[in-house]
């Protein structure tokens, strides 16, 4: 099992608003993992915490380079197999997006992120 996602989550913004953004986590040179929380996106609560306060995130996943969802860094033609790809729906061409997801079913979808980017050579 690989370390759990919430402890990699570092603060990168604070506006005055209170909306607050996590920064992404780059897994391998593949993939930037996006994990929000907090009055200004879908997860549970939705209030201001550290990132183990929180029971869901809102994740978008994305390519480093290219398209997630087609061509050379389509890495969703295979991705759609998992379990957990249900949950995710296109927010744009190059960005997944999936609001309310479980802590539990997060670190399923970040190590299997973990497990493509080990056995998929970039293009």
């Amino acid at each position: 099992m690989a370390e759990d996602f919430r402890t990699l989550l570092m603060e990168s913004d604070r506006l005055e608003d209170g909306d607050r953004w996590f920064g992404d986590i780059q897994i391998g040179g593949w993939f930037y993992f996006s994990a929000q929380a907090g009055p200004f996106h879908e997860s549970r609560p939705r209030t201001l915490q550290g990132p183990m306060g929180y029971e869901s995130f809102e994740l978008r996943l994305q390519t480093v380079s290219g398209v997630i969802s087609y061509g050379r860094h389509g890495a969703w033609e295979e991705l759609s197999d998992k379990p957990w790809a249900s949950l995710f729906a296109k927010d744009g061409p190059t960005v997944m997006r999936a609001p309310d997801v479980p802590v539990a079913t997060c670190q399923r979808i970040y190590e299997d992120l973990l497990e493509y980017a080990r056995t998929h050579p970039l293009p």
